[in-house]
């Protein structure tokens, strides 16, 4: 009988440990940076976010990924531009292939892979559903007031359905004790058409559920100020959408995690510089797409959205327990969590390389 408790404890073991793993759903404005644009790259929407993506599928053994939604964006040269979904899943998803038998010989705790939001098999076997966003198509801004309905906003849809989904006793899979993690890497839109919808409906539980991580939505130092700190890309990009959340996180209605500028002056600016050392990633397929998706000056890489996975994991120098939960971002600590990721720049560098060299 002792045997068989044991056995039984050990076959639970592996559903307790994914069970503490943070579970993600990531927004981004992320598009194919080969379609032309007119930004200081060349393309339509800012690359960072291609090597902040390589890097958390790097990762991705540490997380439970519920969905990706991509081209998040407002560029309206995107209407007549090819599934974006379609894109990053054959982009980044034949990566993940090449590098996935390695990982997880070697790491272990992998997900099958990426595939379009609608392939059911796909999504039974454990494959992370990629959306594409309505805004690429439509390219609108959130209007507060306005009565949302989520059939016209499959992507928002499908992050709601998420955090309402249940087990099957009954219970919410999602409590405020374990959030979907959302980490908002560009615009703000889709968040805020969602929580429209919860207080409009009443859903106050399901915004409970939720634990917004944003990227640079708000700093004094870096682009914004103190009279204006909103001043920000990611802010002004739909500013009636960041003010609407921000408000609302204030009352206490949700969390919000605000990391300001730390990923870019933090992370990018405290990391390695020089082209040797970055060329050793690409032994992995996800590698090359990390250190060639938006490449800096000197020999780095921009992936300042990573700041928004690194906290949340809490291993390298900033944990969310050093921001607030209700959006605001003080300069002090700002500047405190500046240093401390600055600090830990390299560290976090070299977990990236120890991953990718043990792909063979």
């Amino acid at each position: 009988m002792r045997i068989l408790y044991l056995n039984l404890i050990l076959m639970l073991l592996p559903v307790v440990a994914q069970a503490q793993k943070p579970a993600v759903w990531i927004v981004t404005d992320m598009s194919d940076k080969t379609l032309p644009g007119s930004n200081k790259e060349g393309t339509l929407n800012d690359p960072d976010d291609i090597s902040a993506m390589a890097g958390y599928l790097i990762m991705s053994n540490e997380f439970v990924t519920c969905g990706i939604v991509v081209a998040s964006t407002h560029r309206k040269e995107h209407r007549n531009s090819p599934d974006q979904a379609v894109w990053a899943v054959d982009y980044f998803g034949k990566a993940f292939e090449r590098d996935r038998p390695c990982l997880e010989k070697r790491i272990s705790g992998y997900p099958h892979g990426l595939c379009v939001a609608d392939d059911a098999a796909k999504r039974e076997k454990g494959y992370i559903p990629v959306y594409e966003s309505v805004l690429r198509r439509t390219a609108e801004r959130f209007e507060e007031g306005k009565s949302y309905n989520l059939s016209d906003y499959p992507s928002v849809r499908a992050l709601f359905d998420e955090v309402s989904r249940k087990e099957c006793s009954g219970e919410f899979v999602y409590s405020s004790e374990y959030p979907l993690n959302v980490l908002c890497w560009g615009s703000l839109t889709e968040p805020a058409i969602l929580v429209s919808y919860c207080l409009e409906k009443g859903l106050l539980e399901s915004l409970k559920r939720i634990r917004f991580i944003a990227h640079w939505t708000d700093s004094s130092l870096h682009q914004g100020s103190l009279e204006c700190p909103e001043c920000v890309a990611n802010c002004r990009e739909d500013a009636m959408a960041c003010r609407f959340l921000k408000k609302n996180a204030a009352e206490g209605k949700y969390a919000y995690y605000e990391c300001g500028a730390i990923g870019q002056h933090g992370i990018v600016s405290g990391s390695f510089k020089g082209r040797e050392y970055y060329d050793a990633f690409r032994v992995s397929s996800l590698g090359t797409i990390f250190v060639t998706g938006k490449p800096v000056p000197l020999g780095g890489v921009d992936d300042s959205d990573s700041a928004t996975y690194y906290v949340l994991l809490g291993r390298w120098g900033v944990t969310l327990s050093d921001l607030l939960p209700d959006g605001t971002n003080a300069p002090d600590k700002e500047k405190v969590n500046e240093r401390m990721f600055k600090l830990e720049a390299v560290n976090i560098r070299e977990e990236l390389l120890r991953r990718c060299q043990v792909v063979e």
